[in-house]
Parts: structure tokens; C-alpha cells; sequence
């Protein structure tokens, strides 16, 4: 009786480790392959569509106000989960470029496992979201 115990207690330590590992590992991992994928911003009059792969390339449509613009350019990361964008990238309403005229942010994960990307200015600048499905 008390080694089934001891057994049981042993075997959900273990799980919540190897649980705790896994979950470190994704939520650690901020590479262009993991990073990759399409993201979506919806704003007042504004929907932005950004498509990330991992070879460091973007295309992008913004529909403004019934307006429909596209781009194509690069992109890459620097630091953990920072990101710059080529001069191609559309500007959206309420962003911030640098000097180098590049849209730039920050990556970031909600639990740990689902990206998001906010653009400058840090903390509060336009929000895309990580479309999960297609």
C-alpha cells in the first residue's frame, strides 16, 4: 500500500518534470523556424496580414480604409526576441521606425507557447497575433 504510493507520487513528479522541461523548450525558443508563420492585426480601420518565414523573408498586405497595399522585404532577429523589419515594411498607425527607417519589436508569448509580435513603441505599440490555423 505504501509503495503504490510512493510509486504514484514518484511517476507525477517525474511527469511534471518532464512536462516542465518540454514546456521550457518551446517557450525558450525564439528562432526564425519558431517565430515563422502568419500573423494578423486588426485595428480601427486597419487589418494587416504579415506572413514570416523562416529564410528571413516577409510579405505583408494592409487594408486601410478599403486601401489595399502589399510589401515584400526581410527580416531578422537580434537580442532574444527582438526583431527589425527592411524599409519595405508598411507602416501601420501608431508605429514607431528607427533611425535606419526599419520597423522594429518585439516578440513575446502568451503562456509560454503562443508568439505575438509587438511592434515600436515598446510595450504599447500595434499587436499582431500568431494565427494558428491557416
Amino acid at each position: 500500500m505504501v509503495l503504490t504510493k510512493i510509486v504514484r507520487v514518484t511517476g507525477a513528479i517525474l511527469a511534471l518534470i518532464v512536462f516542465l522541461g518540454f514546456w521550457y523548450a518551446v517557450a525558450a525558443n525564439y528562432d526564425y523556424g519558431a517565430l515563422a508563420g502568419n500573423y494578423v492585426l486588426n485595428r480601427d480601420s486597419e487589418r494587416c496580414i504579415l506572413h514570416l518565414r523562416s529564410d528571413r523573408t516577409f510579405t505583408e498586405e494592409l487594408v486601410r480604409s478599403g486601401s489595399v497595399q502589399k510589401a515584400q522585404g526581410t527580416w531578422y532577429r537580434y537580442g532574444e526576441s527582438h526583431v527589425s523589419f527592411s524599409p519595405e515594411f508598411l507602416t501601420i498607425s501608431g508605429q514607431e521606425v528607427n533611425a535606419d527607417s526599419e520597423a522594429h519589436g518585439e516578440f513575446g508569448k502568451t503562456l509560454g507557447f503562443l508568439p505575438y509580435l509587438t511592434l515600436a513603441p515598446l510595450p504599447d505599440g500595434p499587436k499582431f497575433r500568431k494565427k494558428l490555423l491557416r
